[in-house]
């Protein structure tokens, strides 16, 4: 069972366990290598490489290895969470989320999701952005959750204005994919923010269910 630590979010990260938090069909694992067959399956996909910011099309066993390295590692910081997204009814891995970047001085932290092309449009990215927000002003005791997602990545926006996220703007040129600055959209939620309406307005079918993701 997960330790509830008070004070440094830090160590409230460090000290979660498997299953880290469970919603109504889901629950949020950490990283395991017997799920690596369905995450090469899930995340060899254009459209997840297309928006985030460092998944990589071809997606190889390799690359999940690596992914895998770098969790255990910022596991052992608390300054980073990645999390599988299961599906609770039958065990299936239907994509991935993490928050990162845990400042445990000005209590905030930046989240980022996707989900497998099978599982788009069912809800489960609102469902597990709305989990992860709960631990994070709950469990982490965080203030502001913060969400970066490219221009015209329309589907991500929805996700987050329909769990209560608000745009703030838009940072100029201030990453770089593939050796080209792009402009990203800022989303913030505060810990007294509203979840947001139950249910998201239709949108166009552009974009993914993705918000960069490390």
């Amino acid at each position: 069972m997960t330790r509830r630590v008070r004070g440094d979010p830090t160590r409230a990260a460090r000290a979660l366990r498997s299953p880290v938090a469970r919603s109504r069909r889901l629950e949020l694992r950490l990283p395991d290598l017997a799920f690596a067959p369905e995450l090469v399956r899930l995340l060899n996909d254009p459209t997840i490489a297309r928006w985030t910011m460092s998944v990589p099309y071809p997606y190889r066993r390799s690359d999940a290895l690596r992914w895998y390295r770098r969790w255990r590692s910022a596991q052992r910081t608390g300054r980073s969470l990645r999390f599988l997204l299961v599906r609770r009814s039958d065990g299936a891995l239907l994509g991935g989320a993490g928050l990162h970047d845990i400042d445990p001085e000005h209590l905030r932290a930046e989240i980022g999701y996707w989900v497998g092309r099978p599982f788009r449009g069912q809800g489960y990215a609102q469902e597990a952005v709305l989990t992860i927000c709960r631990l994070a002003f709950r469990r982490l005791r965080l203030r502001r959750v913060e969400a970066g997602i490219f221009p015209g990545n329309v589907r991500s926006a929805r996700v987050l204005r329909a769990t209560g996220f608000r745009l703030e703007g838009t940072m100029r040129k201030t990453v770089r994919k593939h050796g080209i600055s792009r402009d990203v959209e800022l989303y913030a939620r505060l810990s007294d923010d509203p979840p947001g309406p139950a249910r998201a307005r239709r949108a166009p079918r552009r974009g993914s269910s993705a918000a960069p993701t490390r």
